[in-house]
């Protein structure tokens, strides 16, 4: 058994006061990214360690494997995990005692998509007029995602399947007709599921935008945290810090940015509690 099996094992047997072990000895824990980007650049951890510093929190930052927001939650509602980046519909977490850091963590950039077709369609996709002529196609979702309902009553005809891989598959044997997936996720993504580059494309020139982007949770027990990461977070935009953190990670996305045609999916709102103002990717990097 890995040493990450055996902590899997603890965290079940010893539940809540787990929690307390970590804390005592000045580590906090995270969900991570999915195992085979495990290697790539993580912002949200980076950006993580970097409000806890502003904050003045001494902590340890230690990234767990959880491919899925639904184990995510599960885990942060037992104690297994401290806190964790989540879609920021708060409402989909209500049950589980969840709360919300109100921060878009990458100020929209989850909203910000790359459409990702197979090879032969490249053409088809990049000669589409508008927004409309795309909605007649198939889009590949996640059926447990939240944003799921929303998309499909503004016209949206989503395939929904299990996870990221069911999705990949459902692509290429020809059951949707497109994907749309962040601009940070596509790239690990394609290396993992197209790793010679034959059989997937993604039009540089078409990106859909709407305002969504994922929040911190933290269980309502630990108001002190939640607190440390609003604070830290609003400190880190205010110097500037969070600003050349962005750029560190995304320099590639603001020079798409600036190149491509951005559709801006009118209808879609954002998070119930967020102003729209607060998802200001595009204000601050506009399209050209």
């Amino acid at each position: 058994m890995s040493a990450l099996s055996r902590r899997h094992s603890l965290c079940a047997l010893a539940g809540g006061a787990w929690a307390l072990v970590a804390a005592a000895e000045g580590v906090l824990r995270m969900p991570g990214p999915p195992v085979f980007a495990g290697q790539q650049p993580f912002f949200q951890g980076d950006l993580a360690r970097l409000a806890l510093q502003k904050a003045g929190r001494p902590e340890a930052l230690q990234l767990l494997t959880m491919p899925t927001w639904p184990r995510q939650v599960r885990e942060l509602r037992d104690g297994h995990v401290d806190f964790a980046p989540l879609p920021a519909h708060a409402e989909a977490y209500a049950e589980f005692g969840l709360r919300r850091v109100d921060f878009p963590i990458r100020r929209g950039l989850l909203g910000l998509r790359r459409l990702v077709c197979r090879r032969e369609r490249l053409a088809e996709l990049e000669a589409l007029p508008d927004l409309a002529a795309l909605k007649a196609l198939r889009l590949g979702y996640g059926a447990e995602w939240v944003d799921r309902p929303l998309l499909e009553g503004l016209g949206f005809r989503t395939q929904p399947t299990r996870n990221t891989d069911h999705l990949y598959a459902a692509l290429l044997a020809g059951e949707c007709d497109y994907l749309s997936r962040g601009v940070n996720e596509i790239g690990p993504e394609l290396a993992h599921y197209d790793p010679e580059g034959r059989q997937l494309a993604a039009p540089a020139q078409r990106l859909l935008w709407y305002p969504l982007d994922d929040c911190y949770f933290v269980p309502e027990r630990n108001g002190r945290l939640h607190e440390a990461l609003t604070l830290g977070l609003q400190r880190a935009l205010q110097d500037g810090s969070y600003q050349r953190l962005f750029r560190r990670h995304y320099a590639a996305v603001i020079e798409l940015l600036t190149k491509a045609r951005v559709w801006t999916v009118e209808g879609y709102p954002p998070p119930a509690g967020l102003p729209r103002a607060s998802f200001d990717l595009l204000r601050h990097w506009p399209a050209a």
